[in-house]
């Protein structure tokens, strides 16, 4: 058996006290939990749990077997570690339940006594969620290898783990139970705590777990340090968008192109480099394409297809000749005037 404990009763009626539970570790398929009584037969090697382990012995009723109170298979857990009743003040929910676990699953288990039935049931010891935990204090997560359970002088419950499945572990953990859904109103839990005399030195208390409020700390100063670095990445971006938004943008009637009207005067002008690398503009008298469309008009000629319906840009070449330079021929000759496009000039007449 992997461990006994006795039950000190209830604080108030002394119901329960003086009895002795032990976790009696199983065989090869049940773990089991008895309550001890004077001169008792508790089934092994007849029974293991509640089911027979050796049949010829298990149907002699001459045995006169005490049950578990509980029993488990081997899918919860491989080897039972006996806990206590917990009689303390700090935590009233917990108040008569027979807390245990497991060694090897490291699963913690409660069992609850129905008075009127004499049964008892079960019931799971969960952690609790961060929200729950978030007390000064409080963790949420504890070593797996359950080894033993203690009980101090108010009757508060502890247990102790190691995070390798031995009981030679150089290291270990001892934990408290709190239940953070119900207090004990401050004042109320006061007691005296019994002297001890230690010939040893005393051990420094450190702790080895985070507490859940160092926990959320942790995490609200991992956001905040993300959210900083992220404002600090997008500042440049930012910085050169609101640099480029302040320039004027440019509209959108400068940058379309506008081809004048034939006959009409046109005005170019030419860049030349001015002082400290600027530009500057200087009128420039262009050579316009209205005294020669009104001398053919005045002259009874047809103005060519092409000079119809091609409009010339001043100071750029086409980027391709004109569609109808074959038919246009008969009428006058295409040439190039330098960078300044092309243009129609009567042939002369025979």
């Amino acid at each position: 058996m992997w461990r006994c404990a006795v039950d000190r009763g209830d604080p108030i009626t002394r119901q329960g006290r003086g009895r002795m539970f032990c976790g009696d570790v199983g065989q090869n398929r049940f773990e089991e939990v008895d309550i001890i009584v004077k001169g008792g037969n508790y089934g092994w090697r007849a029974k293991e749990g509640f089911e027979c382990y050796d049949k010829k012995l298990c149907h002699n009723a001459s045995l006169d077997d005490i049950l578990p109170i509980y029993a488990y298979g081997h899918a919860v857990g491989k080897s039972v570690t006996g806990g206590y009743v917990y009689r303390g003040c700090e935590s009233p929910n917990l108040n008569g339940l027979y807390i245990f676990g497991d060694f090897m699953s490291g699963r913690l288990m409660a069992l609850q006594e129905d008075r009127k039935t004499k049964k008892w049931k079960k019931k799971d010891i969960c952690l609790g969620s961060t929200e729950s935990c978030a007390f000064p204090g409080l963790i949420s997560t504890y070593s797996k290898f359950i080894i033993s359970f203690a009980e101090d002088e108010a009757g508060e419950l502890y247990f102790l783990a190691t995070s390798y499945p031995s009981a030679y572990t150089p290291h270990g953990s001892i934990y408290k139970f709190v239940d953070p859904s119900r207090r004990a109103p401050p004042g109320k839990c006061k007691y005296k705590p019994v002297p001890v005399k230690t010939k040893s030195k005393r051990v420094q208390f450190r702790p080895l777990a985070k507490t859940v409020l160092d926990l959320l700390k942790e995490q609200s100063e991992e956001a905040a340090r993300k959210l900083s670095n992220a404002t600090l990445a997008s500042s440049p971006d930012r910085a050169s968008s609101q640099k480029g938004s302040s320039k004027k943008p440019a509209s959108a009637t400068s940058s379309r192109k506008t081809f004048p009207r034939s006959g009409a005067k046109q005005r170019a002008t030419a860049w030349s480099p001015g002082p400290q690398g600027k530009r500057k503009k200087s009128p420039r008298r262009p050579r316009g394409r209205g005294s020669q469309l009104a001398q053919w008009r005045r002259a009874g000629r047809s103005v060519p297809l092409p000079l119809r319906s091609r409009r010339l840009v001043r100071g750029r070449g086409p980027r391709e000749p004109p569609c109808h330079a074959e038919a246009a021929t008969a009428e006058g000759d295409l040439r190039r005037m330098g960078s300044r496009g092309w243009r129609w000039e009567p042939a002369e007449r025979a």
